[in-house]
């Protein structure tokens, strides 16, 4: 198991391709992977738990995909004061031969969406880096 820093670039996060900033965020993770004849698959665990979102899910399943570690299911999307809504999450991550993998998360939030916002999808980059 490998500790990671995973760096949430939210100052560049967009909706519907209009960007849509707020705060970066730094979490705690671990990276683990698992090979057998049937494949190849990635664990990525939050090990902080999110104030602001509670009944995220801390662990993801990724497949190696090509180039890179895909991942996606259905999330409890944050609207920040307006409470969560059922999103598609869809991430993938890649390897940058340092140790570090650079990703992008989507977030598909089907109809009515978040206040103000409505249905649509978001987009956020992120980092993961070795901490030790």
């Amino acid at each position: 198991m490998c500790a990671y820093d995973t760096y949430l670039d939210h100052a560049r996060q967009t909706f519907e391709g209009r960007p849509d900033p707020s705060d970066p965020s730094t979490q705690a993770a671990s990276f683990t992977t698992t090979c057998t004849a049937q494949g190849c698959v990635a664990r990525w665990l939050r090990v902080a738990e999110l104030s602001d979102n509670p009944h995220a899910p801390a662990l993801f399943d990724y497949r190696w995909n090509g180039d890179r570690w895909e991942s996606s299911a259905d999330y409890p999307f944050h609207c920040g004061a307006g409470g969560t809504v059922t999103a598609a999450r869809s991430d993938f991550l890649i390897p940058n031969g340092d140790g570090s993998f650079s990703g992008e998360r989507t977030f598909t939030v089907g109809a009515p969406g978040c206040p103000g916002d409505g249905p649509g999808t978001y987009w956020l980059p992120f980092t993961l880096t070795p901490t030790s």
